[in-house]
């Protein structure tokens, strides 16, 4: 658990925890996704991987600017093949895995304690797919807040300010973790307590820390 820009573990009000999906709830392997389109598109992995790109239009998808028929479109340009789109969905949503190990039982410590809400940078295909896998676990959350949906990702200020204004407590009360250091830098400019996890251990100690300093 790495504190960035001053925000550093204190004994301040805590109201709301914010979490991000991948990589932090749930494990997410982008090569699972490029090993069958290459054996789709009979072409090697490494040559799929060398092209993709998360540029403009991966971003634009991610914002709800570019549909999944558009997407696609633009990574058969990339990647250099002609998968129709169902076949490139069953490779997209290989992406998505299980729950990070022992990541549960935090929620489940946090919960009595504290609102939580998931904040992803996602596009719709995926996010169809994983509201349907962990349905059980986002059961947990009092709100996902979704890109796609709301027009804007991480690391831009608006979709922190969006947050904040819809937990409706001041940014210094919420704390808000991810796996990349680029959106931990963006939450805490808005002013939110933002912390970069890097395994789960990072999120036990954190989830120990929560509690022992809470309200009473």
């Amino acid at each position: 658990m790495t504190p960035l820009e001053g925000n550093t573990p204190r004994p301040a009000v805590t109201r709301a925890v914010v979490f991000d999906l991948g990589n932090v709830l749930i494990d997410i392997d982008f090569m699972r996704c490029m090993r069958h389109w290459s054996r789709r598109a009979r072409m090697p992995v490494d040559q799929i991987v060398a092209r993709f790109r998360t540029d403009r239009h991966y971003e634009a998808f991610e914002r709800g600017r570019l549909s999944p028929n558009g997407y696609f479109d633009v990574l058969r340009r990339q990647l250099g093949f002609d998968l129709d789109d169902a076949d490139i969905t069953a490779g997209w949503n290989r992406i998505i895995m299980g729950e990070k190990t022992g990541t549960r039982s935090c929620i489940h410590r946090l919960k009595p304690h504290f609102p939580l809400y998931i904040l992803t940078n996602t596009n719709p295909v995926h996010a169809a797919e994983w509201r349907s896998r962990h349905h059980s676990l986002l059961a947990h959350f009092r709100q996902v807040f979704v890109s796609s949906e709301m027009g804007c990702r991480k690391p831009d200020a608006d979709v922190y300010q969006a947050v904040v204004a819809a937990v409706a407590v001041p940014a210094e009360q919420i704390v808000f973790m991810d796996d990349v250091a680029e959106n931990v830098q963006g939450a805490a400019a808005v002013g939110l307590r933002a912390f970069l996890i890097k395994k789960p251990d990072d999120i036990f100690r954190l989830t120990a820390g929560l509690i022992a300093d809470r309200p009473r």
